[in-house]
C-alpha cells in the first residue's frame, strides 16, 4: 500500500500537482494492516501532513476488509468515508454484488487475478498495487495513464514491463457502478 501511495503521488507530481503520500502502520504485528494516505492539491500550501479522517476515495486491496464490522454493523473501513466518493475494491465480484451500505461510486477490478496471470509476486503474495492504480486512473481521471506509467517506471524496482501491463489491463478491466446506496 505504501508503494501504491508513492506511485500515485509521483503520477500526480508528473502532472504538476502537489501531492503528499505517507503511511500509517498498525502496531499489532509485522505484516499487519497498513493504511496509506495521499493528499493532492493544485497549490503546495493546501497539502497538510496528517491522517485523512474523511476520505473521498478508498482503495481496498482486499475485499475481506469489508467484512470487519463496527458497533453499528457497518464495514469498519468505511468509517469517515465521504458519501458520494469512490470505493475501489480488488475483487472478482461485480460492484453491485458487494455489501457497501453507503451512497458511493463503487468500482471493482480483479487486481489479484491480473497479477497472477502476469506472474507478478508469488502464489502467497501477489502485488496488486500497479493494477489497482490502473483501475483508479480509469475510475477517476485523476491523472493520465501515461503519468501513471512514468510513476511506475520510477517507483517499481523490478518487473517494470509486467507492472506496466498490469496497470494497462486493470485500466481496461475495471467495472464502475456510478452510484449506489444500499439500505
Amino acid at each position: 500500500m505504501v508503494i501504491c501511495a508513492n506511485m500515485l503521488a509521483a503520477a500526480l507530481a508528473a502532472e504538476g500537482k502537489y501531492a503528499l503520500s505517507f503511511p500509517l502502520f498498525s502496531g499489532d504485528r509485522r505484516g499487519g494492516p497498513v493504511t496509506a494516505f495521499v493528499r493532492v492539491s493544485n497549490a503546495s500550501t493546501d497539502v497538510p501532513r496528517c491522517q485523512i479522517y474523511e476520505p473521498d476515495c478508498l482503495l481496498l486491496m482486499h475485499a475481506s476488509l469489508l467484512g470487519t464490522r463496527d458497533a453499528k454493523g457497518r464495514p469498519a473501513v468505511l468509517h469517515g468515508f465521504k458519501e458520494g466518493g469512490l470505493i475501489l475494491v480488488n475483487t472478482g465480484h461485480a460492484p453491485q454484488e458487494l455489501d457497501i451500505p453507503v451512497r458511493a461510486r463503487i468500482a471493482t477490478v480483479n487486481a489479484t487475478g491480473i497479477a497472477e496471470r502476469l506472474g507478478l509476486g508469488t502464489a502467497t503474495s501477489r502485488p496488486v498495487n500497479t493494477a489497482i492504480l490502473g483501475a483508479l486512473v480509469r475510475a477517476t481521471g485523476l491523472v493520465a495513464i501515461e503519468s501513471l506509467e512514468v510513476a511506475i517506471r520510477k517507483e517499481v524496482p523490478e518487473k517494470v514491463e509486467l507492472n506496466l501491463a498490469a496497470a494497462r489491463e486493470a485500466f481496461q478491466a475495471v467495472t464502475i457502478l456510478e452510484e449506489v446506496a444500499h439500505a
